[in-house]
């Protein structure tokens, strides 16, 4: 009997673990920092474009060594607003980084709130983001753009720092 009640136990055990959906963690290492580059800007723009857009002056080309990989982690933060005609919830605003129009990790697209319209009151915040990717040897471009879930929507950025950082040896 408790020959079966294993048997069970284990048929059980292994059911639920196909069940339950997986975490798909990425994990990137690196050596030593190869060069840092800083972009910031203090005058403000703004976008209601429902599609990714360039954030203007938000470009950074790197180059990494022919037959090499770098590990390029960029954090972009500035003070945003988000704001509709109406503050209905369910409304944000996007950024995005791209390497040679891939996106870095992790790659949600609009999915990523940086901001959102949720108050009346809800102006100008402090706000930030940070991605990651290993890229291999060559010229690279790197930017920053950004998006409105819904039309009526309006994304303002001001005082913004956009900072890429290589790491030796990536993977």
């Amino acid at each position: 009997m408790r020959k079966i009640e294993r048997i069970i136990t284990v048929l059980v055990l292994i059911a639920l673990g196909m069940a339950t959906p997986a975490v798909a963690a990425v994990t990137h290492t690196a050596k030593a920092v190869t060069r840092i580059t800083v972009v910031t800007e203090n005058s403000p723009h703004s976008t209601s474009s429902t599609s990714f857009v360039d954030l203007p002056g938000a470009l950074v080309g790197i180059n990494v060594p022919a037959g090499k990989f770098q590990l390029v982690q960029v954090r972009f933060s500035g003070e945003s607003y988000c704001f509709g005609s109406t503050t209905l919830a369910g409304n944000w605003c996007s950024i995005r980084i791209l390497v040679d129009g891939v996106e870095m990790l992790p790659n949600v697209g609009s999915n990523f709130a940086f901001d959102s319209n949720g108050a009346a009151d809800d102006f100008w915040e402090g706000n930030a983001m940070e991605r990651t990717l290993v890229v291999r040897g060559g010229a690279h471009v790197i930017r920053a753009q950004w998006s409105v879930n819904n039309a009526g929507v309006s994304f303002g950025l001001d005082d913004w720092t956009f900072t890429v950082t290589q790491y030796a040896n990536g993977i």
